[in-house]
């Protein structure tokens, strides 16, 4: 009995992030048979996370965790390179996973950005490269595949054929219209279509 009231128990999926999962539109999952969590919090920082990840995460024992975060890091002035950022995303799905052993860990690439003009504001992501951030979704592949965690390539997804986030896939050169979202959304429910 106990068996098979935990089979029919749904999933539990924690969402944790920055600004990028915190605006993230939860209607596009309704449909899947799920719990989610969205434990997004705008202008988060992977240190941040880390600082939040018992009350946030661990607290809930979720079945899956899907962490997206390094944006903020990489706007920094002090920005500190692929490897730190990379490896800080990759300690933290390891911690995670130490915690809730059975818990299976999604780490999202970052998104691409738009570094052109806005019109007449500057994008957000001003003076920033996306060669830059396929460099740091490069090492963020490498270490999820030596701790043997899950690497999501969102990048690919949301980029155009130039390698930017597509004009109108945002709003200020960082953050996701409806459009991107839905992109975002398919690649989740790809992810999640074999496991739920």
């Amino acid at each position: 009995m106990k068996e098979r009231e935990q089979q029919m128990k749904k999933k539990k999926i924690v969402m944790f992030g920055d600004s990028l999962t915190d605006y993230f539109p939860m209607e596009k999952l309704s449909d899947i048979d799920a719990e989610f969590i969205n434990s997004g919090v705008a202008g988060n920082t992977v240190p941040e996370m880390k600082a939040r990840v018992r009350y946030d995460v661990l607290s809930f024992r979720p079945d899956i965790v899907i962490m997206q975060g390094g944006a903020n890091d990489f706007q920094m002035s002090l920005y500190r390179g692929s490897k730190v950022v990379a490896g800080q995303l990759a300690d933290l799905g390891e911690r995670i996973r130490r915690e809730l052993p059975e818990v299976k860990i999604y780490i999202e690439s970052l998104y691409p950005a738009y570094t052109k003009r806005l019109g007449n504001m500057p994008s957000w992501a001003k003076e920033k490269s996306n060669e830059e951030i396929r460099r740091i979704n490069e090492e963020i592949r490498r270490q999820c595949k030596e701790r043997r965690i899950e690497y999501v390539d969102m990048y690919s997804r949301l980029a155009g054929e130039d390698g930017e986030l597509p004009l109108q896939y945002t709003v200020d050169g960082i953050h996701l219209t409806d459009a991107a979202y839905d992109i975002v959304s398919g690649c989740l429910h790809e992810l999640l279509r074999d496991i739920i």
